[in-house]
């Protein structure tokens, strides 16, 4: 019998928060712990209570001034002020000396700066595409693939647009082997998404679709087995999974993108 899990760990679980296998783990057990599910959606809910009403405080100015205070160097006793005109010679050659110095803080500042939204970049897309084999792997064990069973864009897409706060694009792929199954709604990134389901030969393909901001380039990466891309077009944030082979999964990946493109 599996050990009870703790809030701490059910948390983290809805957070995202462990690691793929943990989050795997605990995928399976939902299918047959009624109890289990019962609990996490309960956490699901007021989650999103508490995004959506809460309340959000700006830091007070006397906050603000001590914390910048901790940062600021240690104040040191003024150093003599040089008279007369020899004086500013030796001033202008020191500010000269210091200038290389200056621009070399500057530049790694805006290094460091850029490394750190980089990494914040990084570590966000990992925890995002383990939600996306979370939710493959759930939706395969359970064969729950679609809520509007549909090869039809016609059929599928109005469908998803009555329950979204969006309309998602509907691709149908003209792709040797693939057959579009239909769609459904699932929770991903803290919001309701739009689905695709694809079967390509033997395998199944999941296409996330929800509204996102600007445009990017297509990005791949495996993760546990599992083929991931992601990219954004169009104001709509797409991520593909699926155990697919590589070439097979670009293949489909790309199809997906160039009907995207031509909607």
């Amino acid at each position: 019998m599996a050990p009870e899990l703790d809030t701490r760990q059910l948390n983290a679980f809805i957070d995202g928060e462990l690691d793929l296998h943990s989050q795997l783990e605990i995928e399976a057990r939902l299918v047959h712990d009624a109890g289990l599910r019962t609990q996490v959606e309960a956490l699901r809910g007021l989650r999103q209570v508490v995004m959506r009403h809460a309340d959000y405080h700006a830091a007070p100015a006397a906050l603000r001034a001590r914390i910048e205070a901790l940062g600021a160097p240690p104040a040191s006793a003024p150093a003599p002020t040089p008279r007369g005109p020899s004086a500013w010679p030796a001033a202008v050659q020191r500010w000269f000396a210091w200038r290389p110095l200056v621009a070399s803080f500057g530049v790694l500042a805006v290094l460091t700066v850029a490394l750190n939204l980089a990494l914040l970049q990084s570590g966000r897309d990992e925890a995002l595409g383990q939600e996306v084999i979370a939710s493959h792997v759930r939706a395969t064990l359970t064969q729950h693939l679609v809520d509007v069973a549909s090869s039809d864009h016609h059929t599928v897409k109005p469908w998803l647009s009555a329950r979204l706060d969006f309309s998602p694009p509907v691709p149908e792929l003209n792709l040797p082997g693939s057959t579009f199954l239909g769609g459904r709604v699932d929770y991903l990134d803290g919001r309701p998404v739009a689905v695709l389901v694809y079967r390509q030969g033997a395998h199944i393909v999941n296409s996330f679709v929800w509204p996102g901001a600007g445009d990017s380039r297509i990005a791949f990466v495996s993760q546990r087995g599992f083929h991931l891309a992601h990219w954004s077009r169009g104001g709509m944030t797409h991520w593909v999974v699926s155990d697919v082979s590589p070439d097979e999964f670009a293949t489909v990946v790309h199809a997906i993108d160039h009907a995207d493109e031509s909607h």
